[in-house]
């Protein structure tokens, strides 16, 4: 069993896989790189859960007895991107220089849409935590976001609560934030009232929340940076609209609560995952142990990921063929719902071969306490 250890910028964990192969054979290394967004503003939201919850499957995986000091091993390579778009574009230039045959982004729509192009030329797997589409004409490109199915839901939520009158805050330089609205209004199947556009650079929303107020509209969709939805909510609570129902887009993090406090309990919100999964309590509590903290929706793909890896570094082991980006790329689809993902995965997450995610995700909510639960705990 390989140990764990870390670097500044970049880190190596070597793991081995147990894989159906005579003794007799020689062993081969998976590498894989980590576009990390661990510092900058996609750090605390998205790059260090993610990172987080890779590092605990790596561990689990070990223990399920899936590793072992045999034939394969995965060494996988971190580089930080301290949330830039330029950043990332030259460590994935960094990873292509070391012949990687797979790479991994935790989030960002931009970082996402400059990589698989870069990835789909130079044959080498990509998964990303991207929310809007990716070019993807080779095939290389997987997008972990199924955007319509658990966004449109919320939609639907806040119809059968009641909501008439729909406004909309969206954060339209980054393309993930339209694209999030929009799937929102189809579970809605009414018309955005007012849609009012900001930045994510935007903290102080006094003018576009006026605006909402002027039209007098009953529930609110938030498709903006976690900690703008705290902003958000604690300026709209300033001026008196307590009572407008409130959804947000993203796979929220706990910066909106800290920010707005109990205020953003009134608020619902679509996950890839949430914990309370009776799949995922031993994940839960080993997380809380190690981070002193409950694991958010990217700390559970990230988890999801590794364990993906993993099972699609068997399946072209098994096939007997050699590990590049195009036999990882071809195992992805199958992998995703595989004997292996069943038994150790925690949520419902399908990679197509086009590259798009299936998972009907679920509606979360802040509890009293800020920990993030399914709506109806």
């Amino acid at each position: 069993m390989a140990k764990l250890k870390s670097l500044s910028l970049r880190k190596y964990v070597a793991i081995a896989l147990a894989v159906a192969m005579p003794l007799g054979s020689m062993a081969s290394e998976v590498k894989v790189g980590l576009l990390g967004n661990l510092t900058g503003r996609a750090a605390a939201s998205f790059g260090v859960p993610f990172k987080n919850g890779f590092e605990m499957a790596m561990a689990d995986i070990a223990r399920a007895g899936v590793l072992s000091p045999t034939k394969t091993t995965i060494v996988l390579d971190v580089l930080d991107t301290n949330s830039e778009v330029t950043k990332a574009v030259t460590s994935f230039n960094q990873f292509v220089q070391r012949k990687l045959p797979i790479v991994v982004s935790d989030s960002q729509s931009p970082i996402g849409q400059a990589v698989a192009p870069l990835a789909n030329d130079s044959k080498i797997a990509f998964i990303s935590g991207a929310g809007s589409q990716l070019e993807n004409k080779a095939g290389y490109a997987f997008r972990l976001a199924d955007l319509k199915t658990s966004t449109s839901a919320v939609g639907k939520h806040l119809i059968s609560k009641g909501a008439k009158r729909i406004g909309a805050i969206v954060a339209t330089d980054n393309p993930s934030f339209p694209t999030l609205a929009a799937a929102t209004l189809d579970g809605l199947g009414v018309s955005y009232v007012s849609t009012q556009n900001v930045t994510t650079k935007d903290s102080n929303f006094s003018a576009v929340i006026t605006n909402l107020k002027s039209a007098n509209i009953d529930a609110l969709v938030l498709s903006v940076l976690p900690e703008q939805a705290g902003n958000i909510i604690q300026q709209m609570n300033a001026v008196g609209m307590q009572n407008v129902m409130l959804a947000g887009t993203l796979a929220t993090s706990p910066q909106t609560f800290t920010i707005a406090g109990k205020a953003a309990t009134s608020m619902v919100f679509p996950q890839a995952w949430a914990p309370g999964g009776g799949r995922s309590a031993a994940f839960e509590a080993a997380y809380k142990q190690k981070f002193n903290s409950v694991p958010t929706a990217y700390s559970g793909v990230g988890y999801q990921v590794a364990w993906l890896i993993a099972a699609s570094a068997l399946e072209v082991e098994k096939a007997g063929k050699p590990i590049t980006g195009e036999n990882l790329k071809a195992a992805i689809p199958a992998a995703s719902t595989g004997d292996l993902i069943k038994k150790y995965g925690i949520m419902e997450l399908a990679l197509t071969p086009s590259g798009d995610a299936i998972s009907p995700g679920t509606i979360s909510r802040f509890a009293d306490n800020g920990d993030i639960v399914g709506v109806g705990n």
